[in-house]
Protein backbone atom coordinates (compact mmCIF):
# COMPACT_ATOMS: atom_id res chain seq x y z
CA UNK A 1 0.00 0.00 0.00
CA UNK A 2 2.81 2.45 1.20
CA UNK A 3 4.38 1.58 -2.51
CA UNK A 4 1.35 2.58 -4.24
CA UNK A 5 0.87 6.13 -2.34
CA UNK A 6 4.74 6.40 -3.48
CA UNK A 7 3.98 5.49 -7.22
CA UNK A 8 0.87 7.66 -7.10
CA UNK A 9 2.57 10.84 -5.59
CA UNK A 10 5.45 10.34 -8.00
CA UNK A 11 3.25 10.20 -11.03
CA UNK A 12 0.90 13.48 -9.51
CA UNK A 13 4.21 15.47 -9.26
CA UNK A 14 5.07 14.07 -13.16
CA UNK A 15 1.90 15.33 -14.36
CA UNK A 16 2.02 18.37 -12.63
CA UNK A 17 5.77 19.32 -13.96
CA UNK A 18 3.94 18.78 -17.46
CA UNK A 19 1.23 20.86 -17.48
CA UNK A 20 2.92 23.89 -16.27
CA UNK A 21 5.72 23.69 -18.53
CA UNK A 22 3.55 22.74 -21.13
CA UNK A 23 3.52 26.28 -23.68
CA UNK A 24 3.12 24.71 -27.69
CA UNK A 25 -0.39 25.48 -27.59
CA UNK A 26 -2.03 21.56 -26.88
CA UNK A 27 -4.59 21.38 -24.43
CA UNK A 28 -3.50 21.91 -20.44
CA UNK A 29 -0.98 24.73 -21.44
CA UNK A 30 0.02 27.88 -19.26
CA UNK A 31 -1.42 30.76 -20.62
CA UNK A 32 -1.21 34.19 -19.29
CA UNK A 33 -4.49 35.64 -17.10
CA UNK A 34 -5.61 38.38 -18.08
CA UNK A 35 -4.17 40.53 -15.41
CA UNK A 36 -0.58 39.24 -15.88
CA UNK A 37 -1.34 40.59 -19.55
CA UNK A 38 -3.06 43.84 -18.64
CA UNK A 39 0.04 44.31 -16.25
CA UNK A 40 2.20 44.71 -19.01
CA UNK A 41 0.35 47.65 -20.37
CA UNK A 42 0.19 49.65 -16.98
CA UNK A 43 3.89 49.13 -16.94
CA UNK A 44 4.66 51.05 -19.91
CA UNK A 45 1.80 53.80 -18.94
CA UNK A 46 3.50 54.53 -15.74
CA UNK A 47 7.04 54.66 -17.77
CA UNK A 48 6.03 57.14 -19.71
CA UNK A 49 4.30 59.74 -17.15
CA UNK A 50 5.77 62.89 -16.90
CA UNK A 51 5.68 64.95 -13.82
CA UNK A 52 5.17 68.57 -12.38
CA UNK A 53 4.58 70.38 -9.07
CA UNK A 54 2.95 73.76 -9.81
CA UNK A 55 1.73 76.25 -7.13
CA UNK A 56 -2.59 76.97 -7.92
CA UNK A 57 -1.83 80.63 -7.22
CA UNK A 58 -0.68 80.47 -11.05
CA UNK A 59 -1.09 80.22 -14.70
CA UNK A 60 1.57 77.31 -15.08
CA UNK A 61 2.54 76.25 -18.47
CA UNK A 62 4.43 72.84 -18.88
CA UNK A 63 6.52 71.80 -21.60
CA UNK A 64 6.13 68.23 -22.14
CA UNK A 65 9.44 65.83 -23.32
CA UNK A 66 8.64 66.29 -26.97
CA UNK A 67 7.91 69.81 -27.27
CA UNK A 68 4.09 69.58 -26.18
CA UNK A 69 3.03 72.68 -24.18
CA UNK A 70 0.19 72.39 -21.96
CA UNK A 71 -1.47 75.70 -20.24
CA UNK A 72 -3.45 75.27 -16.96
CA UNK A 73 -5.11 78.30 -14.63
CA UNK A 74 -4.37 77.59 -11.38
CA UNK A 75 -7.17 79.75 -9.88
CA UNK A 76 -9.96 77.39 -11.94
CA UNK A 77 -9.00 74.45 -10.17
CA UNK A 78 -11.02 72.98 -7.68
CA UNK A 79 -11.23 69.80 -5.14
CA UNK A 80 -14.76 68.33 -4.06
CA UNK A 81 -15.78 71.78 -6.16
CA UNK A 82 -13.86 73.81 -3.31
CA UNK A 83 -11.35 76.41 -4.78
CA UNK A 84 -7.61 74.61 -4.59
CA UNK A 85 -4.61 76.28 -2.96
CA UNK A 86 -0.89 75.60 -2.50
CA UNK A 87 0.97 72.58 -4.74
CA UNK A 88 -0.88 70.45 -7.18
CA UNK A 89 0.49 67.47 -9.02
CA UNK A 90 0.45 67.09 -12.37
CA UNK A 91 1.08 63.85 -14.81
CA UNK A 92 1.12 63.91 -18.45
CA UNK A 93 1.38 61.18 -21.30
CA UNK A 94 2.10 61.75 -24.43
CA UNK A 95 1.35 59.16 -27.35
CA UNK A 96 2.43 59.51 -31.43
CA UNK A 97 3.79 56.31 -32.79
CA UNK A 98 2.15 52.71 -33.47
CA UNK A 99 4.94 51.03 -30.82
CA UNK A 100 4.01 53.09 -27.74
CA UNK A 101 0.24 52.72 -28.92
CA UNK A 102 0.29 49.35 -28.55
CA UNK A 103 2.56 48.39 -25.75
CA UNK A 104 0.24 50.54 -23.63
CA UNK A 105 -3.33 49.53 -25.20
CA UNK A 106 -3.91 53.16 -26.59
CA UNK A 107 -4.89 51.68 -29.93
CA UNK A 108 -6.89 54.89 -32.51
CA UNK A 109 -10.16 52.93 -32.72
CA UNK A 110 -13.04 55.72 -32.75
CA UNK A 111 -17.08 55.93 -32.78
CA UNK A 112 -18.53 57.38 -35.64
CA UNK A 113 -21.88 59.17 -35.27
CA UNK A 114 -23.84 55.82 -36.47
CA UNK A 115 -21.75 53.76 -33.66
CA UNK A 116 -19.11 52.42 -35.96
CA UNK A 117 -16.14 51.47 -34.99
CA UNK A 118 -13.88 53.13 -37.63
CA UNK A 119 -9.63 53.38 -37.59
CA UNK A 120 -8.17 57.09 -36.47
CA UNK A 121 -5.03 58.49 -37.90
CA UNK A 122 -3.46 60.13 -34.64
CA UNK A 123 -1.68 63.58 -33.68
CA UNK A 124 -1.09 62.89 -30.55
CA UNK A 125 -2.62 60.95 -27.66
CA UNK A 126 -2.35 62.79 -24.41
CA UNK A 127 -3.21 61.90 -20.83
CA UNK A 128 -3.67 64.37 -18.30
CA UNK A 129 -4.20 64.82 -14.70
CA UNK A 130 -3.91 66.75 -11.65
CA UNK A 131 -3.98 65.90 -8.24
CA UNK A 132 -3.73 67.43 -4.58
CA UNK A 133 -2.65 64.72 -2.38
CA UNK A 134 -4.02 62.21 -4.32
CA UNK A 135 -7.20 63.45 -4.69
CA UNK A 136 -8.12 63.96 -8.70
CA UNK A 137 -8.88 67.59 -9.20
CA UNK A 138 -11.19 69.12 -11.86
CA UNK A 139 -11.43 72.46 -13.57
CA UNK A 140 -14.07 74.98 -14.24
CA UNK A 141 -12.30 76.85 -16.81
CA UNK A 142 -10.00 75.73 -20.29
CA UNK A 143 -6.51 74.89 -20.78
CA UNK A 144 -4.49 75.19 -23.25
CA UNK A 145 -2.86 72.35 -25.54
CA UNK A 146 -0.08 73.04 -27.96
CA UNK A 147 0.92 70.08 -30.22
CA UNK A 148 3.64 70.58 -32.86
CA UNK A 149 2.13 68.92 -36.16
CA UNK A 150 5.86 67.77 -36.52
CA UNK A 151 5.43 65.06 -33.75
CA UNK A 152 3.02 63.38 -36.12
CA UNK A 153 4.35 63.41 -39.83
CA UNK A 154 3.44 66.97 -40.14
CA UNK A 155 0.17 69.30 -40.64
CA UNK A 156 -3.19 67.40 -41.21
CA UNK A 157 -6.12 70.03 -41.62
CA UNK A 158 -8.83 67.38 -41.48
CA UNK A 159 -7.63 66.49 -37.64
CA UNK A 160 -10.40 66.65 -34.99
CA UNK A 161 -10.57 66.94 -31.38
CA UNK A 162 -11.38 63.40 -29.63
CA UNK A 163 -11.41 62.00 -25.97
CA UNK A 164 -12.21 59.07 -24.20
CA UNK A 165 -12.35 56.70 -20.83
CA UNK A 166 -10.93 53.16 -20.66
CA UNK A 167 -12.68 50.10 -19.93
CA UNK A 168 -11.72 47.42 -17.79
CA UNK A 169 -9.27 46.51 -20.26
CA UNK A 170 -7.67 49.41 -20.90
CA UNK A 171 -9.73 49.91 -24.28
CA UNK A 172 -10.40 53.12 -25.23
CA UNK A 173 -13.57 53.97 -27.86
CA UNK A 174 -12.29 57.57 -28.88
CA UNK A 175 -15.33 60.17 -29.53
CA UNK A 176 -15.11 63.15 -31.31
CA UNK A 177 -16.06 66.08 -28.76
CA UNK A 178 -17.95 69.04 -28.98
CA UNK A 179 -17.69 72.54 -27.23
CA UNK A 180 -13.63 72.42 -27.88
CA UNK A 181 -12.20 74.97 -29.49
CA UNK A 182 -9.65 73.47 -31.81
CA UNK A 183 -7.55 75.09 -34.56
CA UNK A 184 -3.79 74.99 -36.50
CA UNK A 185 -2.09 77.80 -35.71
CA UNK A 186 1.37 79.27 -36.31
CA UNK A 187 3.65 79.46 -33.26
CA UNK A 188 4.84 82.90 -33.27
CA UNK A 189 7.94 82.24 -31.57
CA UNK A 190 9.49 79.46 -34.20
CA UNK A 191 7.05 79.52 -36.84
CA UNK A 192 6.02 76.13 -36.74
CA UNK A 193 2.16 74.55 -36.99
CA UNK A 194 0.73 73.22 -34.45
CA UNK A 195 -2.56 71.86 -33.37
CA UNK A 196 -4.13 73.88 -31.20
CA UNK A 197 -7.44 72.77 -28.36
CA UNK A 198 -8.84 74.37 -25.75
CA UNK A 199 -10.23 71.98 -23.66
CA UNK A 200 -11.77 71.38 -19.69
CA UNK A 201 -11.93 68.40 -18.98
CA UNK A 202 -8.87 66.10 -17.60
CA UNK A 203 -8.06 62.18 -18.81
CA UNK A 204 -7.77 60.67 -22.27
CA UNK A 205 -7.36 63.53 -25.15
CA UNK A 206 -6.61 62.91 -28.82
CA UNK A 207 -5.81 64.99 -31.88
CA UNK A 208 -7.03 62.80 -34.73
CA UNK A 209 -9.16 61.74 -37.83
CA UNK A 210 -10.60 58.69 -39.42
CA UNK A 211 -9.01 56.73 -41.57
CA UNK A 212 -9.93 57.76 -45.26
CA UNK A 213 -12.72 54.73 -45.76
CA UNK A 214 -13.46 54.46 -49.79
CA UNK A 215 -14.51 51.51 -51.43
CA UNK A 216 -15.56 47.84 -50.08
CA UNK A 217 -14.80 47.25 -46.45
CA UNK A 218 -14.36 44.10 -44.60
CA UNK A 219 -14.03 42.55 -41.00
CA UNK A 220 -10.94 40.40 -40.06
CA UNK A 221 -11.43 36.94 -38.15
CA UNK A 222 -8.16 36.15 -36.28
CA UNK A 223 -7.58 32.55 -35.29
CA UNK A 224 -5.17 32.26 -32.46
CA UNK A 225 -3.76 29.89 -30.28
CA UNK A 226 -6.59 28.05 -27.95
CA UNK A 227 -6.87 29.36 -24.93
CA UNK A 228 -5.59 32.83 -25.92
CA UNK A 229 -8.74 34.32 -26.55
CA UNK A 230 -10.26 37.36 -24.79
CA UNK A 231 -8.68 39.58 -22.57
CA UNK A 232 -5.22 37.50 -22.21
CA UNK A 233 -4.48 38.47 -25.68
CA UNK A 234 -5.05 41.20 -28.66
CA UNK A 235 -4.73 41.78 -32.34
CA UNK A 236 -3.53 44.77 -33.37
CA UNK A 237 -3.71 46.19 -36.84
CA UNK A 238 -0.97 48.56 -38.05
CA UNK A 239 -2.04 51.06 -41.40
CA UNK A 240 1.21 50.63 -43.21
CA UNK A 241 0.86 53.94 -44.77
CA UNK A 242 0.79 55.89 -41.28
CA UNK A 243 2.76 55.00 -38.29
CA UNK A 244 0.65 57.41 -36.02
CA UNK A 245 -2.36 54.96 -36.30
CA UNK A 246 -3.07 51.61 -34.55
CA UNK A 247 -6.44 49.44 -34.75
CA UNK A 248 -7.85 46.36 -32.99
CA UNK A 249 -8.85 43.89 -35.65
CA UNK A 250 -12.32 44.76 -34.64
CA UNK A 251 -14.78 46.78 -36.74
CA UNK A 252 -14.36 47.51 -40.55
CA UNK A 253 -11.69 47.92 -42.71
CA UNK A 254 -10.80 48.92 -46.48
CA UNK A 255 -10.47 46.26 -48.72
CA UNK A 256 -7.37 46.68 -50.07
CA UNK A 257 -5.37 48.82 -47.03
CA UNK A 258 -2.00 47.51 -46.84
CA UNK A 259 -1.69 46.66 -43.22
CA UNK A 260 0.44 44.79 -40.58
CA UNK A 261 -1.42 42.18 -37.99
CA UNK A 262 -0.11 42.00 -34.81
CA UNK A 263 -0.50 39.18 -32.08
CA UNK A 264 0.23 39.70 -28.70
CA UNK A 265 0.21 38.47 -24.90
CA UNK A 266 2.33 37.65 -22.05
CA UNK A 267 4.72 35.28 -21.26
CA UNK A 268 7.22 35.51 -17.79
CA UNK A 269 6.25 39.02 -17.64
CA UNK A 270 7.16 40.09 -20.93
CA UNK A 271 5.64 40.38 -24.56
CA UNK A 272 4.96 37.59 -26.57
CA UNK A 273 4.22 38.63 -30.26
CA UNK A 274 3.87 37.73 -33.50
CA UNK A 275 3.86 40.55 -36.62
CA UNK A 276 2.40 38.75 -40.07
CA UNK A 277 4.31 40.88 -42.93
CA UNK A 278 2.25 43.68 -44.93
CA UNK A 279 -0.42 42.55 -47.14
CA UNK A 280 -3.11 44.11 -48.30
CA UNK A 281 -6.60 43.08 -46.70
CA UNK A 282 -9.05 41.18 -48.42
CA UNK A 283 -13.12 40.73 -48.69
CA UNK A 284 -13.64 38.20 -45.43
CA UNK A 285 -10.03 38.58 -44.49
CA UNK A 286 -8.69 36.06 -42.25
CA UNK A 287 -5.62 35.39 -40.51
CA UNK A 288 -4.02 32.81 -38.13
CA UNK A 289 -1.27 33.06 -35.77
CA UNK A 290 0.33 30.04 -34.32
CA UNK A 291 2.56 29.89 -30.74
CA UNK A 292 5.40 28.58 -32.93
CA UNK A 293 5.56 32.17 -34.60
CA UNK A 294 5.71 34.02 -31.54
CA UNK A 295 8.49 35.89 -29.84
CA UNK A 296 9.28 36.75 -26.07
CA UNK A 297 10.67 40.10 -25.56
CA UNK A 298 10.29 43.40 -23.69
CA UNK A 299 7.93 46.06 -24.29
CA UNK A 300 11.14 48.24 -25.04
CA UNK A 301 12.43 45.60 -28.41
CA UNK A 302 8.52 45.48 -29.17
CA UNK A 303 8.04 48.89 -29.60
CA UNK A 304 11.27 48.85 -31.50
CA UNK A 305 9.86 46.68 -33.98
CA UNK A 306 6.76 48.01 -34.25
CA UNK A 307 8.42 51.82 -35.29
CA UNK A 308 11.03 49.92 -37.34
CA UNK A 309 8.20 48.09 -39.74
CA UNK A 310 8.78 49.73 -43.39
Amino acid sequence: MKQLKKIGLLLLVTLSFISCNNDDGSPGKQVPSSETFKNLFEAKLISMKQAAIFDASSTYTFTSAKGVKLTINGGCLRKAGVPVTGEVKLEFIEIFDRGDMLTSNKATMGKTAAGEDRLLVSGGEFFIEATQNGVVLTSDCFMQLEVPTALSGGTDPAMLPFAGTPNEDGDIAWEQVTGVDFSIQTNPTNGDPSYFAFFQDFGWFNCDRFYDYTGPKTTITSLVPAGYSGPNSFVFLASKDFPNSLGKSYGEFPVGMECYLIFVTEKDGKFRYAIKPSTPLTENHQVTFTLAETIVGTQESLTAALNALP
